[in-house]
């Protein structure tokens, strides 16, 4: 993927996505390609990782997505099963009572939570 094609990606607004989340999307990505990038992705080189920014418009939140790079060649399900992911953005919780079957039911509250996702092991 070229330089432009990625600035393209980043710079587009998606369909539903309000101008205000729309622009703190585009300050936080650049706050992480300034400040957290160079650090984070050095480090993430020592492990033979590399690190992507990502964003969640829907669910009003971002993440930062860790991939070996020895998944860069891999298909997008295949590289998506050995990355991990560390997101922060909106879930629906249940609060309401535990039911017969041992789970949460309604009423529900919305939370923006941080999220942490690890195919390899499960989580």
């Amino acid at each position: 993927m070229s330089k432009r094609e990625l600035l393209q990606i980043r710079l587009t607004r998606g369909d539903g996505v309000k101008l205000p989340l729309y622009v703190k999307n585009i300050l936080a990505w650049q706050l992480f390609v300034n400040f957290v990038f160079p650090i984070l992705e050095l480090t993430a080189r020592m492990f033979g990782y590399v690190s992507f920014y990502y964003f969640y418009p829907n669910a009003h939140g971002f993440g930062i997505i860790f991939e070996p790079l020895s998944a860069q060649s891999f298909t997008i399900s295949k590289r998506a099963k050995s990355q991990i992911r560390c997101d922060w953005h909106r879930f629906s919780v249940n609060v309401g009572s535990v039911g017969r079957d041992g789970w949460r039911h309604p009423p529900s509250i919305e939370r923006n939570w941080p999220h942490f996702d690890i195919p390899k092991k499960g989580w």
